[in-house]
């Protein structure tokens, strides 16, 4: 009998350290999987949030790149997948659940090789935005896509139809349009276009409060001396960068937020015009709670005692 009950203590011992270990593992916010399929290794595939953020960029590995992502942080909207050789591509993704995975598949289109080349580097201050490159007949003679630098590139061939103009447009974004110069073989013509957003800001000059922290997914609020939450910003790559109005009523206080972690709060400072101000918000893991490990062990001590008894 006496086998049997040290068998027993075993076995709770055991159950206990497997409910601290489950317990440690849940802090740190649910999370879920996008899985994006690409039949070109080594392409780089970039994650981009709702609000045209970069999010994440991984290379292609085995025909697939997975990010995972926190489900209560700013959603993922987009996928852009580059590679030298082939045009940049892009397709919407979906946010997982948590523990789930979501699945897209983006195929990369070769680049046509053969005949005399230049190429055209476009230049934008928008990720994602789609550039038709048109000829002078007023055809699309190609189009892609700005990678997570807002960078992409052409090849035209010298013998093709030439081309006159460049078309850049992106969702919340003025379209715009710019004349440009057929390259000459093995020369590179480059050109640089700002958009403007088509729904912009009132409220002047404007300045950014950079709030850093060591959770990525992080929720940040930045709130008004009248107690409101002016702006809303999310941790990417440790930091988020928030513009705020110089003009409008003053920030004096940040928030920092994530499942599984404590709220940390922080004073901040308004900013200058053209001016960054950075304050640090580390936030602490939320500990366990106390009460399912003491009820384990009351049983186990009760169960432990009769089993005593009886022998």
């Amino acid at each position: 009998m006496k086998k049997t009950s040290y068998l027993f203590i075993v076995l709770i011992v055991l159950a206990l350290f497997t409910c601290a270990v489950s317990a440690e593992g849940a802090i740190g916010g649910d999370k879920g999987v996008i899985q994006v399929n690409c039949a070109v290794n080594g392409a780089s595939a970039s994650l981009i949030s709702i609000n045209g953020d970069l999010i994440e960029t991984k290379t292609v590995t085995n025909g697939m790149a997975e990010f995972y992502v926190y489900t209560t942080a700013t959603p993922a909207t987009t996928v852009i997948v580059s590679a030298d050789g082939y045009y940049t591509a892009s397709t919407a993704v979906t946010m997982p659940a948590s523990g789930k995975t979501t699945s897209v598949t983006v195929t990369l289109e070769a680049e046509p090789v053969g005949g005399d080349r230049g190429f055209l580097d476009v230049h934008t201050n928008i990720i994602g935005a789609k550039v038709d490159v048109m000829s002078i007949s007023g055809s699309v003679a190609t189009s892609g896509y700005t990678d997570a630098n807002g960078f992409v590139e052409f090849a035209i061939y010298t013998t093709g139809t030439p081309i006159s103009s460049i078309i850049v447009s992106a969702n919340g974004w003025e379209t715009q349009t710019m004349s440009v110069t057929s390259p000459a073989k093995g020369q590179t013509e480059s050109v640089s276009m700002t958009l403007v957003s088509s729904s912009p800001l009132i409220g002047g000059d404007r300045g950014v409060i950079s709030v850093t922290s060591n959770v990525e997914g992080a929720t940040v609020q930045l709130i008004s001396i009248s107690g409101n939450v002016a702006y809303n910003g999310t941790i990417a790559n440790g930091k988020a960068d928030i513009a705020v109005y110089t003009t409008a009523t003053p920030v004096d206080k940040v928030s920092v937020s994530a499942t599984g972690y404590q709220t940390a709060n922080a004073s901040v400072t308004m900013p200058a015009k053209g001016e960054t101000n950075t304050v640090n918000v580390p936030l602490t893991k939320t500990p366990s709670s106390p009460m399912g490990f003491a009820v384990i062990g009351l049983l186990a001590v009760i169960g432990i005692a009769a089993l005593v008894r009886r022998d």
